[in-house]
Protein backbone atom coordinates (compact mmCIF):
# COMPACT_ATOMS: atom_id res chain seq x y z
CA UNK A 1 0.00 0.00 0.00
CA UNK A 2 2.87 2.39 0.80
CA UNK A 3 4.23 1.68 -2.69
CA UNK A 4 0.97 2.84 -4.21
CA UNK A 5 0.80 5.98 -2.09
CA UNK A 6 4.28 6.89 -3.31
CA UNK A 7 3.08 6.99 -6.93
CA UNK A 8 -0.26 8.74 -6.30
CA UNK A 9 1.42 12.11 -6.69
CA UNK A 10 1.64 14.72 -9.37
CA UNK A 11 5.01 14.37 -11.08
CA UNK A 12 4.51 17.36 -13.38
CA UNK A 13 7.77 19.27 -13.66
CA UNK A 14 9.57 17.02 -11.17
CA UNK A 15 12.80 15.43 -12.39
CA UNK A 16 13.33 12.04 -10.77
CA UNK A 17 16.75 10.43 -10.42
CA UNK A 18 16.96 7.12 -12.31
CA UNK A 19 16.63 4.98 -9.19
CA UNK A 20 13.48 6.81 -8.09
CA UNK A 21 12.01 6.59 -11.59
CA UNK A 22 12.78 2.85 -11.58
CA UNK A 23 10.91 2.49 -8.27
CA UNK A 24 7.85 4.30 -9.67
CA UNK A 25 7.82 2.07 -12.74
CA UNK A 26 8.19 -1.07 -10.61
CA UNK A 27 5.28 -0.02 -8.38
CA UNK A 28 3.07 0.77 -11.39
CA UNK A 29 3.92 -2.55 -13.05
CA UNK A 30 3.13 -4.49 -9.85
CA UNK A 31 -0.16 -2.62 -9.50
CA UNK A 32 -1.07 -3.31 -13.15
CA UNK A 33 -0.53 -7.05 -12.86
CA UNK A 34 -2.44 -7.27 -9.56
CA UNK A 35 -5.41 -5.55 -11.21
CA UNK A 36 -5.15 -7.76 -14.28
CA UNK A 37 -5.18 -10.88 -12.13
CA UNK A 38 -8.23 -9.74 -10.15
CA UNK A 39 -10.29 -8.07 -12.86
CA UNK A 40 -9.24 -9.99 -15.95
CA UNK A 41 -7.95 -13.50 -15.32
CA UNK A 42 -10.32 -14.10 -12.38
CA UNK A 43 -13.24 -12.44 -14.12
CA UNK A 44 -16.26 -14.44 -15.26
CA UNK A 45 -15.32 -14.60 -18.92
CA UNK A 46 -11.84 -16.01 -18.36
CA UNK A 47 -12.81 -18.25 -15.43
CA UNK A 48 -15.46 -19.92 -17.60
CA UNK A 49 -13.09 -20.09 -20.53
CA UNK A 50 -10.33 -21.79 -18.53
CA UNK A 51 -12.90 -24.34 -17.35
CA UNK A 52 -14.09 -24.93 -20.91
CA UNK A 53 -17.68 -23.92 -20.15
CA UNK A 54 -17.72 -20.59 -21.98
CA UNK A 55 -19.71 -21.14 -25.18
CA UNK A 56 -17.82 -20.72 -28.43
CA UNK A 57 -20.43 -18.13 -29.36
CA UNK A 58 -18.98 -15.88 -26.63
CA UNK A 59 -15.49 -16.26 -28.09
CA UNK A 60 -16.84 -15.37 -31.54
CA UNK A 61 -18.63 -12.26 -30.21
CA UNK A 62 -15.49 -11.26 -28.36
CA UNK A 63 -13.47 -11.64 -31.55
CA UNK A 64 -15.84 -9.55 -33.62
CA UNK A 65 -15.37 -6.75 -31.07
CA UNK A 66 -11.63 -7.35 -30.82
CA UNK A 67 -11.29 -6.93 -34.60
CA UNK A 68 -12.95 -3.51 -34.31
CA UNK A 69 -10.61 -2.55 -31.49
CA UNK A 70 -7.40 -3.69 -33.19
CA UNK A 71 -8.37 -2.15 -36.54
CA UNK A 72 -8.35 1.30 -34.94
CA UNK A 73 -5.96 1.09 -31.98
CA UNK A 74 -3.00 0.20 -34.20
CA UNK A 75 -3.57 3.40 -36.18
CA UNK A 76 -3.29 5.37 -32.94
CA UNK A 77 0.37 4.35 -32.75
CA UNK A 78 0.98 6.31 -35.93
CA UNK A 79 -0.93 9.31 -34.60
CA UNK A 80 1.07 9.17 -31.35
CA UNK A 81 4.28 9.03 -33.36
CA UNK A 82 3.33 12.31 -35.06
CA UNK A 83 2.02 14.03 -31.91
CA UNK A 84 4.97 13.03 -29.73
CA UNK A 85 7.64 13.45 -32.39
CA UNK A 86 9.44 16.41 -30.70
CA UNK A 87 10.24 14.19 -27.71
CA UNK A 88 11.44 11.33 -29.87
CA UNK A 89 13.59 13.62 -32.05
CA UNK A 90 15.58 14.39 -28.90
CA UNK A 91 15.80 10.68 -28.10
CA UNK A 92 16.81 8.97 -31.36
CA UNK A 93 17.40 5.61 -29.69
CA UNK A 94 13.82 5.59 -28.39
CA UNK A 95 12.57 6.93 -31.72
CA UNK A 96 14.18 3.94 -33.43
CA UNK A 97 12.28 1.55 -31.16
CA UNK A 98 9.00 3.45 -31.52
CA UNK A 99 9.32 3.52 -35.33
CA UNK A 100 9.96 -0.22 -35.20
CA UNK A 101 6.84 -0.62 -33.05
CA UNK A 102 4.64 1.32 -35.50
CA UNK A 103 6.09 -0.56 -38.45
CA UNK A 104 5.73 -3.92 -36.69
CA UNK A 105 1.98 -3.37 -36.34
CA UNK A 106 1.61 -2.35 -39.99
CA UNK A 107 3.94 -4.66 -41.95
CA UNK A 108 4.32 -7.89 -39.95
CA UNK A 109 4.05 -10.52 -41.33
CA UNK A 110 3.17 -8.59 -44.52
CA UNK A 111 1.31 -5.29 -45.11
CA UNK A 112 -1.16 -4.26 -43.72
CA UNK A 113 0.29 -6.01 -40.68
CA UNK A 114 -1.23 -7.60 -37.61
CA UNK A 115 -4.80 -6.98 -38.73
CA UNK A 116 -4.36 -9.82 -41.21
CA UNK A 117 -3.63 -12.17 -38.32
CA UNK A 118 -6.76 -10.89 -36.56
CA UNK A 119 -8.84 -11.77 -39.63
CA UNK A 120 -7.12 -15.16 -39.94
CA UNK A 121 -7.80 -15.94 -36.29
CA UNK A 122 -11.44 -14.96 -36.69
CA UNK A 123 -11.80 -17.30 -39.64
CA UNK A 124 -10.31 -20.04 -37.45
CA UNK A 125 -13.15 -19.31 -35.01
CA UNK A 126 -15.68 -19.75 -37.83
CA UNK A 127 -16.27 -16.07 -38.65
CA UNK A 128 -16.27 -14.53 -42.10
CA UNK A 129 -14.33 -11.36 -42.86
CA UNK A 130 -17.59 -9.42 -43.26
CA UNK A 131 -18.82 -10.63 -39.87
CA UNK A 132 -15.78 -8.95 -38.34
CA UNK A 133 -15.39 -5.89 -40.56
CA UNK A 134 -19.07 -4.86 -40.58
CA UNK A 135 -19.75 -5.74 -36.93
CA UNK A 136 -21.21 -3.00 -34.68
CA UNK A 137 -19.13 -3.04 -31.50
CA UNK A 138 -20.76 -3.42 -28.09
CA UNK A 139 -20.73 -0.26 -25.96
CA UNK A 140 -18.38 -1.71 -23.33
CA UNK A 141 -15.93 -2.80 -26.01
CA UNK A 142 -16.00 0.48 -27.89
CA UNK A 143 -15.42 2.30 -24.59
CA UNK A 144 -11.95 0.71 -24.37
CA UNK A 145 -11.11 2.16 -27.79
CA UNK A 146 -12.64 5.57 -27.10
CA UNK A 147 -10.73 5.95 -23.82
CA UNK A 148 -7.48 5.76 -25.77
CA UNK A 149 -8.77 8.08 -28.47
CA UNK A 150 -9.63 10.67 -25.83
CA UNK A 151 -6.29 10.41 -24.03
CA UNK A 152 -4.38 10.60 -27.31
CA UNK A 153 -6.13 13.75 -28.57
CA UNK A 154 -6.87 15.55 -25.30
CA UNK A 155 -4.47 14.11 -22.74
CA UNK A 156 -0.78 14.58 -22.06
CA UNK A 157 2.05 12.47 -23.40
CA UNK A 158 2.57 10.89 -19.97
CA UNK A 159 -1.12 9.99 -19.71
CA UNK A 160 -0.96 8.23 -23.07
CA UNK A 161 2.14 6.17 -22.29
CA UNK A 162 1.01 5.32 -18.75
CA UNK A 163 -2.36 4.18 -20.08
CA UNK A 164 -0.70 2.16 -22.81
CA UNK A 165 1.44 0.24 -20.30
CA UNK A 166 -1.58 -2.09 -20.23
CA UNK A 167 0.24 -3.83 -23.10
CA UNK A 168 2.14 -5.69 -20.37
CA UNK A 169 -1.15 -7.24 -19.22
CA UNK A 170 -2.31 -7.78 -22.80
CA UNK A 171 0.78 -9.89 -23.49
CA UNK A 172 0.11 -12.11 -20.47
CA UNK A 173 -3.56 -12.25 -21.46
CA UNK A 174 -2.65 -13.49 -24.95
CA UNK A 175 -0.71 -16.37 -23.39
CA UNK A 176 -3.64 -17.15 -21.06
CA UNK A 177 -6.15 -17.07 -23.90
CA UNK A 178 -4.01 -19.19 -26.19
CA UNK A 179 -3.46 -21.80 -23.47
CA UNK A 180 -7.20 -21.95 -22.78
CA UNK A 181 -7.91 -22.52 -26.47
CA UNK A 182 -5.33 -25.33 -26.54
CA UNK A 183 -6.28 -27.02 -23.30
CA UNK A 184 -10.01 -26.40 -22.90
CA UNK A 185 -11.17 -26.08 -26.52
CA UNK A 186 -8.68 -28.44 -28.15
CA UNK A 187 -7.74 -26.02 -30.93
CA UNK A 188 -4.73 -27.10 -32.95
CA UNK A 189 -1.59 -24.97 -32.70
CA UNK A 190 -1.95 -23.64 -36.24
CA UNK A 191 -5.45 -22.41 -35.31
CA UNK A 192 -4.26 -20.03 -32.54
CA UNK A 193 -1.67 -18.01 -34.45
CA UNK A 194 -2.81 -14.60 -33.15
CA UNK A 195 -2.17 -15.40 -29.51
CA UNK A 196 1.27 -16.80 -30.12
CA UNK A 197 2.29 -13.76 -32.20
CA UNK A 198 0.72 -11.21 -29.86
CA UNK A 199 2.23 -12.60 -26.66
CA UNK A 200 5.65 -12.46 -28.27
CA UNK A 201 5.17 -8.93 -29.64
CA UNK A 202 4.11 -7.48 -26.28
CA UNK A 203 6.51 -9.32 -23.97
CA UNK A 204 9.60 -10.34 -25.95
CA UNK A 205 12.09 -8.76 -28.30
CA UNK A 206 11.35 -10.13 -31.75
CA UNK A 207 13.23 -9.68 -35.01
CA UNK A 208 15.11 -6.73 -33.52
CA UNK A 209 11.90 -5.03 -32.31
CA UNK A 210 11.77 -4.14 -28.61
CA UNK A 211 8.89 -5.78 -26.74
CA UNK A 212 5.97 -3.37 -26.95
CA UNK A 213 5.40 -3.30 -23.18
CA UNK A 214 9.10 -2.64 -22.54
CA UNK A 215 8.96 0.38 -24.85
CA UNK A 216 5.92 1.75 -22.97
CA UNK A 217 7.65 1.49 -19.59
CA UNK A 218 10.94 2.87 -20.97
CA UNK A 219 9.30 5.98 -22.44
CA UNK A 220 7.35 6.60 -19.23
CA UNK A 221 10.54 6.25 -17.17
CA UNK A 222 12.33 8.78 -19.39
CA UNK A 223 9.44 11.23 -18.99
CA UNK A 224 9.75 10.92 -15.21
CA UNK A 225 13.49 11.49 -15.33
CA UNK A 226 13.11 14.63 -17.45
CA UNK A 227 10.28 16.18 -15.43
CA UNK A 228 7.88 15.77 -18.33
CA UNK A 229 5.33 13.43 -16.71
CA UNK A 230 2.62 16.09 -16.71
CA UNK A 231 -0.92 14.95 -15.96
CA UNK A 232 -4.26 16.73 -15.77
CA UNK A 233 -6.27 16.98 -12.54
CA UNK A 234 -7.79 13.57 -11.84
CA UNK A 235 -5.34 11.85 -14.19
CA UNK A 236 -2.28 10.83 -12.19
CA UNK A 237 -0.15 7.96 -13.50
CA UNK A 238 -1.70 5.29 -11.30
CA UNK A 239 -5.17 6.36 -12.46
CA UNK A 240 -4.08 5.98 -16.09
CA UNK A 241 -2.80 2.45 -15.40
CA UNK A 242 -6.03 1.61 -13.57
CA UNK A 243 -8.28 2.96 -16.33
CA UNK A 244 -6.45 1.10 -19.10
CA UNK A 245 -6.83 -2.13 -17.13
CA UNK A 246 -10.45 -1.46 -16.17
CA UNK A 247 -11.57 -0.83 -19.73
CA UNK A 248 -9.75 -3.97 -20.86
CA UNK A 249 -11.60 -6.00 -18.20
CA UNK A 250 -14.95 -4.38 -19.05
CA UNK A 251 -14.45 -5.37 -22.67
CA UNK A 252 -14.87 -9.02 -21.63
CA UNK A 253 -17.57 -8.30 -19.08
CA UNK A 254 -19.62 -6.59 -21.80
CA UNK A 255 -19.32 -9.63 -24.05
CA UNK A 256 -20.24 -11.92 -21.14
CA UNK A 257 -23.34 -9.88 -20.28
CA UNK A 258 -24.35 -9.82 -23.94
CA UNK A 259 -24.13 -13.63 -24.17
CA UNK A 260 -25.88 -14.17 -20.82
CA UNK A 261 -28.53 -11.51 -21.59
CA UNK A 262 -27.66 -9.52 -18.48
CA UNK A 263 -27.54 -5.77 -17.74
CA UNK A 264 -28.21 -3.70 -20.84
CA UNK A 265 -28.76 -6.92 -22.78
CA UNK A 266 -31.45 -8.35 -20.52
CA UNK A 267 -34.43 -9.38 -22.58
Amino acid sequence: MSELRSVERDYSGKRLPPEEADAVIAALKKYLMELADRWLFKGRFHTDMAAGVLPMEAIKVFWQNWYGFVAEINNFHGVAYQRHLPFFKRHPELQKHFANHVADEMIHPTPPGHIQIVLEQGRNFGLTNDEMIEYEMLAECRAFLEYYRGVLYEGTMAEWWASFCVEEAVGHWARFFGNALRNSYNLAEEKIVYFRVHAQADLEEHQGVMAHAELDWTVLKRLLEEGRAETRPGFNLIYCVRMGTAYFAWFFEGVYQHIKKEGLYKI
